[in-house]
């Protein structure tokens, strides 16, 4: 008996690890860089929503990681598990996307003449950045669900016994 793996096996384990640490680390940090939440105040949601795009890259890449690990190994489980969380992140941001838009009309009019285009750039910037991002988790994780084997519906048809005289 071998006690050896195959690489794909062995380096699963390692590698799940480094795609959840591209997921985790952008987040948090981006966590720690927002002030606390005030969720009424349309500049704190502008600013933490501009701040969120430029946080979305990496863990696109973390879970894009994962789903190929997932591939190799054909952990459907671990798949349908990503599939959802892609599927779920481009809805929240398509979302968060049309809240900032929206928050980006309600302040552009206190915005003085000489920060106005620093203001329209970083809207542009970030919404950019946004829409880009929600286009790769929905396009990601659609793509993503005819890797998966559907699941049987029908049962196979139980052994009738015909007993006759």
């Amino acid at each position: 008996m071998s006690s050896r793996l195959d690489p794909e096996e062995a380096l699963a384990g390692p590698f799940y690890v480094v795609a959840a640490l591209l997921v985790v680390i952008p987040l948090l940090d981006f966590v720690l860089s927002v002030p606390s939440a005030e969720f009424s105040n349309v500049q704190w949601r502008f600013a933490a929503v501009g701040l969120l795009s430029g946080y979305t890259l990496t863990p696109i890449l973390g879970l894009a990681m994962a789903f190929v690990i997932a591939a190799v190994l054909k952990q459907y489980g671990v798949q349908r598990w990503l599939v959802a969380a892609c599927l779920s992140f481009g809805v929240i941001l398509l979302a968060l996307s049309a809240g900032f838009l929206l928050d980006m009309l309600q302040l552009r009019i206190s915005v003085p003449r000489d920060g106005r285009a620093a203001f329209q750039s970083a809207w542009m910037r970030a919404i950019i950045k946004l829409v880009l991002s929600t286009i790769a988790l929905l396009y990601m994780g659609w793509r993503a669900r005819r890797m998966i084997p559907a699941r049987s519906r029908h049962r196979p048809p139980k052994t009738v016994h015909v007993v006759s005289k």
